[in-house]
This record gives C-alpha cells, sequence and structure tokens, in this order.
C-alpha cells in the first residue's frame, strides 16, 4: 500500500507542477506520471522511478528530482 500512497503523492506534486506551468489542457498528470515512473532516468543512474520509490527514502529521492527539473536543474 506504501507504494500506492507514494504514486498518490506524486500525482499531487505533478498537478500542481502543471498547475503552476501554465496552460493544463490536454495534461493528464496521471499518465504524464505513469509514463516517467516506468521509464529509464539518467539522473537516477539509468534506474526507474518506480524502482527507486521502493527504497528507503526513494519517495523523498524522486519527488526531490520532479521538483529540480521543474526549475531547470536536472543534475
Amino acid at each position: 500500500m506504501a507504494l500506492e500512497d507514494d504514486i498518490a503523492t506524486l500525482t499531487v506534486l505533478g498537478q500542481g507542477m502543471l498547475a503552476e506551468s501554465g496552460e493544463q489542457a490536454g495534461f493528464d498528470a496521471r499518465a504524464l506520471l505513469d509514463r516517467w515512473l516506468t521509464g529509464v532516468v539518467p539522473a537516477l543512474g539509468s534506474r526507474r522511478p518506480i524502482d527507486v520509490l521502493i527504497e528507503p527514502d526513494g519517495l523523498e529521492v524522486v519527488k526531490s528530482l520532479l521538483l529540480r527539473t521543474q526549475s531547470g536543474a536536472y543534475s
């Protein structure tokens, strides 16, 4: 159940990020998040975010990465 809770938390974060960026028409935060969670992300050592979430402090690592990408800081 913890993984589902983490994904719900990230969905809310993603919705907020979309809202802050302006135009939201045609964007589904959950669908975008689902695709991102299952793709390989170089900033996570070429791991999938969904795999990082199951690690200790994984939610904080993934949240931090999302917030850094929003600000344009990818490293």
